[in-house]
């Protein structure tokens, strides 16, 4: 009894903790900026944030074994150490997916998809459902050149291997996303075969990479572009569709922030927009932070009356959040501001794991936002309709009106 009371009284500890992360980030950042507290840490400001964020083999990835599984027994870039294969496979990658198609196809894609699915919206729209996962899975259809077994399918398979790989430990979710995962590598394998019959009549992220096997490049066999398609695509479709809900769902609450958004979207200003949604995330983000766990003890902050030493083995949670919100390395940091230099923003993470699709990430959602910003009217619906619903960390409900 008494334990179940103790078990009680930490969830509720936890969840308050989880409600007000920023008051929580805020005090750690004055008092004690990397707390330590048994085999767990917090890293909160900016400048600390950067150095562990940049000490890749001191703070490691998290995520290996459960990469492994997802792939069955390979490994995806995203969970390997700084190495020569690392380097082998990003740079294979680069090579397919270039940044001259975000101007020539990836931009226009998503402006058409996106503009004809809130064409046909009729007033209102459930943003999840229908616009950001639906033109995320069909970019990645059309640019990758998997559009999956099913739209929906496809997409949720994504997002329970996200979730599985990048939170805590649920037995019941990593059924669902091994699932998920033995049914993606089917796909992806069967559609290798496919293409491999039916040769160069796309310019797409596969066709690129059977071109380069045909060339006889290393890391380019069947098996490793499944391994790499299974790792962009678990990153790909789940965090655009968060981040699109979630900058609307800011922008709703300011009236005079969306006015403004709202003019930019009607003259296509897509570099306003896409501040505008890097300044959206700062104050309602994707994530509180990024995990990494200690392969040697390391002193964070050395030289400084903050200096703390992490041990080996520590669990660490850098809280890309709360750096963001550093009001000594950035100005004025609870004003929305759109001039702010682009290092300020660590969405996408810092280092040797800034996230492998940023600069896709950052115009689709921008275009995703701004189709729904063009519209009239907008507003949230009423009552709980017109509140972001969650399932797990991904948005699965958010339903906006408009008048024309």
């Amino acid at each position: 009894m008494a334990s179940d009371t103790q078990n009680s009284i930490v969830k509720k500890i936890q969840a308050w903790v989880f409600n007000h992360l920023d008051l929580v980030f805020t005090i750690l950042r004055w008092v004690k900026p990397v707390l330590v507290f048994k085999n767990f840490a917090v890293v909160t400001r900016f400048e600390y944030v950067q150095e562990v964020l940049s000490r890749d083999e001191i703070f490691l990835v998290t995520y290996q074994e459960k990469m492994e599984k997802v792939t069955a027994g390979e490994n995806f870039f995203l969970g390997m150490q700084n190495s020569p294969r690392y380097t082998r496979d990003v740079s294979n990658m680069r090579l397919v997916v270039r940044r001259d198609d975000i101007a020539e196809k990836i931009a226009p894609f998503v402006d058409d998809c996106a503009a004809k699915i809130m064409a046909s919206a009729h007033g209102r729209i459930d943003v999840p459902v229908e616009l950001s996962r639906v033109v995320a899975t069909r970019l990645i259809g059309d640019y990758f050149g998997t559009p999956g077994w099913n739209e929906v399918e496809f997409a949720d398979a994504a997002s329970s291997m996200f979730q599985y790989l990048f939170f805590p430990d649920d037995p019941e979710l990593e059924k669902t996303a091994l699932k998920a995962a033995a049914k993606s590598r089917d796909y992806i394998d069967s559609t290798i075969a496919e293409r491999k019959r039916n040769r160069r009549q796309h310019d797409d992220v596969l066709e690129r990479c059977l071109q380069m096997q045909d060339a006889g490049m290393a890391g380019m066999s069947d098996l490793d572009i499944r391994n790499n398609f299974i790792g962009l695509i678990i990153g790909a479709i789940p965090t655009t569709s968060k981040c699109a809900v979630l900058v609307l769902d800011y922008l709703l609450s300011q009236p005079t922030l969306l006015d403004q958004a709202q003019q930019a979207a009607r003259t296509n200003d897509n570099d306003a927009l896409t501040q505008y949604m890097l300044e959206a995330l700062r104050f309602n983000p994707f994530t509180p932070g990024i995990g990494r766990i200690t392969a040697e003890d390391y002193v964070v902050g050395r030289g400084t009356l903050r200096a703390t030493k992490i041990p080996k083995g520590t669990n660490v949670l850098v809280a890309t959040q709360s750096a963001m919100m550093d009001c000594l390395k950035l100005k004025s940091p609870r004003q929305f501001q759109l001039d702010r230099p682009n290092y300020q923003y660590l969405h996408f993470g810092f280092g040797l794991h800034t996230c492998f699709g940023q600069y896709i990430n950052r115009a689709q959602i921008t275009r995703i936002v701004k189709a729904v910003l063009q519209h009239q009217g907008l507003r949230r619906a009423a009552g709980q309709e017109g509140q972001i619903q969650y399932e797990g960390p991904f948005p699965v409900h958010f339903v906006v009106e408009f008048d024309d």
